[in-house]
């Protein structure tokens, strides 16, 4: 019987473990299902300086093509429009379409519908033309006919595009992953006839549950960031991610510190009860 309760509570350890790391990638998955909190950090995103800066040079060089058959290359004039393009990111209309755009990529995302990671600006041309109408009313005429110009336009394989989908399947039982992690502990407890030793593979299944939330972060960023061919879209894309998952990391070695000290405390409360272990120390 004692055997039988011991081999139930390690079982159920082992869940418990599984589930505390569900629960901590639910947590930040649920980013996913969330439009609003998605659609607000897509705009953070954009106005961190490597997106900002990708997304102002990519603007930059398709408005030069665009104006240089009027204009030509006057002296100053790219400059003018990187000042006016890196100006109109800040204008309503522009932060608006960012918005619309993320909000849609949510929908897709979450259903595991999309095949690439686009961003496009159908209006920024006007918002451009806006800036510049009061120096150069003749460019801010070209500028305003510019027509969508799209920024970031990358492939999701198949899988990748699975996994998010699943995420954000997780993401959304995040509440619940709590309340069954919680039940699966007390539960261990309940049943194991060694409570000190199953303190101990809690804290031990917590720590490792840390250390892997910790690595699938770090190698998650990794094969994301690695998609990019320029250097320029990996900074971006290494931001990205930051802003959106930023604290899982640290959150996993948290995780794994607090397991560790359970585990500590609980292999130092089993070594001065049991007094075989005091006698052979003793010796």
């Amino acid at each position: 019987m004692r055997s039988s309760r011991s081999l139930l509570a390690a079982v159920v350890t082992a869940l418990a473990s599984v589930a505390i790391l569900m629960t901590l990638l639910a947590h930040y998955a649920s980013v996913l299902t969330d439009s609003s909190s998605f659609s607000s950090r897509a705009v953070t995103v954009v106005h961190t300086g490597p997106v900002e800066s990708l997304i102002v040079d990519t603007v930059t060089g398709r408005l030069m093509n665009e104006v240089g058959a009027d204009f030509g290359l006057q002296p100053g004039l790219q400059p003018q429009i990187r000042s006016a393009v890196r100006q109109a990111l800040s204008d309503g209309r522009v932060t608006a379409e960012v918005r619309s755009a993320a909000a849609s990529l949510q929908d897709e995302l979450a259903a595991g519908q999309t095949n690439s990671l686009t961003l496009t600006l159908p209006d920024i041309g006007p918002s451009i033309a806006s800036t510049i109408e009061s120096s150069s009313p003749q460019l801010a005429e070209v500028v305003s006919r510019v027509g969508t110009i799209t920024v970031l336009d990358v492939h999701i394989p198949p899988a990748a595009a699975s996994a998010i989908h699943d995420l954000a399947t997780v993401g959304r039982d995040s509440s619940l992953l709590i309340v069954f992690s919680v039940a699966l502990v007390a539960l261990a407890l309940l049943l194991t006839p060694d409570r000190r030793r199953t303190l101990l593979g809690l804290g031990l299944g917590t720590c490792l549950s840390g250390l892997v939330t910790a690595a699938l972060y770090l190698a998650g960023r990794s094969l994301v960031v690695g998609e990019f061919s320029s250097q320029a879209a990996r900074t971006a894309a290494d931001t990205a991610w930051d802003v959106y998952l930023g604290g899982l990391e640290t959150s996993g070695f948290v995780l794994a510190a607090a397991g560790a000290v359970v585990a500590i405390g609980a292999a130092l409360l089993r070594r001065r009860r049991d007094p075989r272990m005091r006698s052979y120390a003793g010796a």
